[in-house]
């Protein structure tokens, strides 16, 4: 599991210019594995947001949620 720390620290990373640095001293293949990396936290983000979404949707609607998120009606 991710922890609030590690996510720090990454953001961290990210606003001190490191990210970049290290992008820029990487070899092609590097930088492509770099972007990729970021293309799958925008993916993570996303589907974050979409389950988050949904279950104070249902929550909201007075949806009882059962195991897994799935709605028991």
């Amino acid at each position: 599991m991710l922890t609030l720390k590690k996510l720090q620290e990454f953001k961290e990373y990210l606003e001190s210019g490191a990210f970049i640095e290290d992008f820029e001293m990487r070899t092609p293949d590097g930088q492509a594995e770099m972007l990729d990396m970021i293309d799958l936290l925008f993916e993570i983000c996303e589907k974050a947001n979409e389950v988050i979404s949904q279950h104070f949707y249902q929550r909201l609607k007075g949806v009882p949620i059962g195991e897994g998120g799935k709605d028991l009606n």
